[in-house]
């Protein structure tokens, strides 16, 4: 079938292809490969170099040499000699047993086999016999179903009718900045990006700007500023591309009373139907995700019953907070913070998510409103979880808890979101702009329920079992990194980390962590391969223990071994109860979150009895 397709690839007849020939042929027959690798193996295959033109060409038996070579897998075909039984092909009963045996799932049937070859076998005389070649093979194992994350976790599985208090929400923490939060630039596009990414909660710090129109930046800094009406045009563009459920627009209001009719206008103009507003000045119950379906719910202060249209309201927590951490070197001065500000009825009334001063859990727990929120720093939440945790999480039931970033990080810089999460707390806030291990972790919490923004608590975190957590059954997993029996990892394709300059060629190792509650914290890493990063291979097991497998995250992190300082290639993060177990593979991101072309990591995970 190798010499049909180059036969078909040669139009001319001459017998032989060049570069770019072959680049064509190879995305023909569903071989993705980086350019780069390409060449190099294409160098390698060419002996015989130029044709009779001077071209550099492959002839025929080059070109299969240069097949081979590039998408050879040697621990796929360890796995493929050991469940076809050496006959060259699995049949029906051999697919059987690998996925039952191999992949963990007793389920299947006899006409799923069958599926996966009609699928998976390019060959016509193999799929005709119901036979499964080694190329079919793995094509199979590259397939998106029998990747390392759950399909049936990539739509939305959990019910979302429940009250928001009970899902965690993605949440992005002055979304306007791309940089630090003294001196950065701010953009439209960043909300865009935010919104695209699947966050549910984004945030504009409202001022008034020039010829009657508010602007959003950062206050009492020099970062730039950017329309409001501007960002709430794209909010409607692109609030649920990724995700048909509600965006929050959390407002921090600092506009004089015209400025703010202005931004109710351009709200209630631009986003029309999309703004929820419901009859009736206080809600008497809090909505669902599933209720708010495709809805733009405003965040904000909101006027008491029988006040004056106009009126004073405690301004926002965290404008307090990190405006008392500028540095007056680094930042405008600010006379004197204000701690009330007024509010205009016609703002109040489209607020539908109230934004209530925390004064304490007491406090906190008496409030009797519905869809409130409470907004905590970083530094107040940490002490509050060292002294009150069942507390906090007692709130967390009915109540919305905000966490968001000291007002210290002016480099944007992000505080762990585990903790918060496992207390209970809902919208987690953090830089966006800032691709870090903590900025993964939330990309890595927020793929579950079919990357929809809003993840179901579980149970324990919305009764009084919280506080027995520790007895929670646990479960032991046995991360065996790649291959068969024993083999820990291989990877295929792995690129240079940019900006590098340092040789081509990578000494590639693995770290594996396990992020939750403080006791199933664990890291491990891989020996480091030397020179290889087309098909690195690491022959390690891990047994890592895990005691509550509802809050856990898995992170791989591959890093460039080097005397100075490991350069970080790429991440993947995922919950632990999102894992498959069996042989799969996950493909890697940047720090930002951008998927890595055609770089994949190979594993094999099985859970062990539960102890």
């Amino acid at each position: 079938w190798i010499r049909d397709a180059f036969n078909a690839a040669d139009k001319n007849g001459d017998g032989s292809l060049d570069f770019g020939e072959i680049m064509k042929l190879l995305k023909a027959i569903n071989v993705d490969v980086k350019k780069k690798y390409a060449q190099e193996m294409f160098d390698a295959a060419n002996v015989n170099k130029n044709d009779k033109k001077g071209r550099d060409t492959l002839d025929r038996q080059e070109f299969i040499t240069f097949y081979h070579q590039l998408t050879r897998r040697p621990e796929l075909e360890e796995l493929f000699i050991k469940y076809s039984r050496g006959k060259g092909v699995m049949h029906v009963s051999d697919i059987l047993s690998f996925m039952r045996d191999g992949q963990r799932r007793i389920e299947t049937d006899e006409d799923f086999c069958r599926h996966v070859i009609e699928i998976f076998e390019p060959q016509a005389v193999f799929k005709n016999r119901e036979q499964l070649s080694l190329i079919g093979f793995t094509n199979f194992l590259k397939s998106e179903k029998q990747q390392l994350f759950n399909p049936n976790h990539n739509i939305v599985y959990q019910d979302m009718t429940k009250p928001f208090s009970h899902y965690f929400i993605d949440s992005s923490h002055n979304t306007y900045l791309t940089d630090d939060q003294l001196r950065g630039p701010s953009r439209v596009e960043a909300y865009i990006t935010a919104l695209e990414k699947g966050c549910r909660c984004v945030e504009l710090d409202c001022w008034d700007g020039a010829d009657g129109e508010p602007v959003i930046y950062h206050g009492y800094t020099l970062t730039s500023k950017i329309l409001f009406k501007d960002v709430i045009h794209a909010v409607k563009l692109h609030a649920f591309k990724a995700s048909p459920y509600p965006v929050t627009l959390s407002l921090e209001n600092h506009c004089s009373l015209p400025q703010q009719l202005v931004m109710v206008n351009h709200m209630k103009t631009i986003l029309g139907d999309s703004l929820w507003s419901p009859e009736g000045k206080f809600l008497k119950y809090t909505p669902s995700p599933h209720e708010l379906k495709n809805k733009i719910i405003i965040k904000g202060k909101r006027l008491p019953l029988a006040s004056p249209a106009v009126d004073d309201v405690s301004d926002e927590d965290e404008s307090a907070e990190n405006n008392n951490n500028v540095s007056p070197t680094e930042a405008v001065k600010e006379d004197k913070h204000k701690h009330k500000v007024k509010l205009i009825q016609e703002l109040s009334d489209i607020t539908t998510m109230q934004s209530i001063s925390f004064k304490g859990v007491e406090k906190a727990m008496a409030e009797d409103g519905n869809f409130i929120v409470f907004s905590l720093g970083e530094n107040k939440i940490d002490k509050l979880l060292s002294t009150q945790a069942n507390d906090v999480n007692t709130l967390s039931h009915s109540k919305l808890l905000r966490i968001y970033p000291a007002g210290s990080r002016t480099d944007s810089s992000n505080y762990n979101p585990v903790p918060m999460w496992n207390c209970g707390a809902q919208v987690v806030a953090l830089n966006y702009q800032t691709g870090t291990e903590h900025m993964q972790l939330n990309h890595g919490r927020f793929l579950d329920n079919g990357g929809s923004g809003y993840v179901l608590k579980p149970n324990f975190l919305l009764s009084s079992k919280y506080e027995k957590m520790k007895s929670i059954q646990s479960s032991t997993w046995h991360l065996s990194v790649c291959n068969i029996a024993n083999i820990v990892v291989s990877g295929y394709q792995i690129p240079k980390p940019k900006d590098s300059s340092r040789g081509e060629i990578i000494d590639p190792f693995v770290k594996i962590e396990i992020h939750g509650v403080q006791s199933d914290y664990h890291e491990v890493r891989t020996k480091t391969v030397e020179n290889n990063g087309l098909n690195p291979r690491w022959y390690e097991n891990f047994s890592l223990r895990v005691r509550v497998p509802e809050l856990a995250m898995v992170r791989f992190v591959v890093k460039d071994e080097d005397r100075g300082r490991d350069d970080f290639i790429g991440y993947y993060c995922l919950p632990f109860n999102s894992i498959q177990e069996g042989y799969r593979h996950f493909p890697l991101y940047n720090k930002y979150g951008s998927k890595l072309s055609q770089t994949m990591i190979f594993v094999h995970m099985t859970v062990l009895d539960k102890v």
